[in-house]
């Protein structure tokens, strides 16, 4: 504001002055700056310097660990073999002080045993001092006892096998029995049913006789069931005649049949009961 009172020169001179004053802090704001900017540089270098440093120590410190990890888990491997061999080596030991015990055992069953057949060796000598007996050694008395005692097996070997055959032999004899039993059950209902069919066929037959001719047809029925039961009582007679060792005689007759029969059935319930007895 006090330059626009003056005149131009003066105020030219001042610009002037003013520009290299600009100018000058201009440039001593350059020098400054480009002493912080080196000295920045230097920090930067320095930092990259320490960066690498520091990267160098990390790749060391990172391959201490891996060596370390590797130890460790070589020694862990190891530790845990050497723990695997120790149980290993424990276990065997348990197994052969148990074998040991189990030897040192059976060493005093076999002590004893040998103290209890002394007695028995001292008892086979006075066997054979004896006058009467007719063993030189006792390996002989021995064999003797074994052939006895082998003897004794085989007898009673046989005689389960003689009872086995026995209970057989008894269930064959009461199934028989039973069987005959029914047979001869079944025998006498049929000679009951052909005796009343045979006493109403003759009923039949007589009355059938006495009937006039326009009963001819119902007396032809009647003969037809005649016939029936007299070839039922042929058929049972035949099969009486060849199961019993009695020698009946041969007979038309249906009523000597029937008795054949009858007497068939009762000799065989005799039988049936005789066997049923033993």
């Amino acid at each position: 504001m006090m330059l626009e009172h003056v005149n131009p020169t003066t105020r030219l001179l001042e610009k002037r002055r003013l520009m290299r004053e600009t100018e000058e802090t201009l440039d001593a704001r350059k020098a400054e700056y480009k002493l912080k900017e080196q000295g920045f540089k230097r920090r930067e270098e320095a930092l990259k310097r320490k960066d690498l440093e520091l990267q160098e120590s990390l790749v060391r410190f990172s391959k201490f660990l891996q060596e370390n990890d590797a130890k460790r888990t070589a020694a862990e491997r190891k530790a845990a073999e050497e723990i695997k061999l120790r149980l290993q080596k424990e276990m065997e030991i348990r197994e052969l002080t148990r074998m040991q015990e189990n030897l040192r055992n059976e060493l005093d069953d076999a002590k004893d045993e040998v103290g209890r057949n002394l007695r028995y060796e001292r008892y086979l000598d006075t066997v054979l001092e004896a006058p009467d007996s007719s063993y030189g050694e006792i390996q002989d008395l021995l064999n003797r006892h074994k052939t006895l005692r082998v003897t004794n097996e085989d007898l009673r070997a046989r005689d389960a096998r003689l009872n086995v055959d026995a209970e057989e032999t008894r269930a064959r004899l009461h199934a028989y029995v039973k069987r005959m039993t029914d047979e001869r059950l079944n025998l006498n209902n049929d000679v009951a049913k052909l005796k009343k069919r045979l006493e109403a066929a003759t009923l039949e037959v007589e009355r059938a006789r006495k009937a006039s001719a326009a009963d001819r047809q119902s007396s032809r029925n009647r003969t037809l069931e005649h016939g029936r039961a007299v070839a039922a009582a042929e058929n049972l007679f035949q099969r009486c005649r060849q199961r019993s060792n009695v020698q009946y005689a041969r007979t038309k007759d249906p009523i000597e049949q029937l008795h054949v029969i009858g007497d068939y059935v009762g000799d065989m319930g005799q039988v049936v009961k005789h066997k049923g007895k033993v």
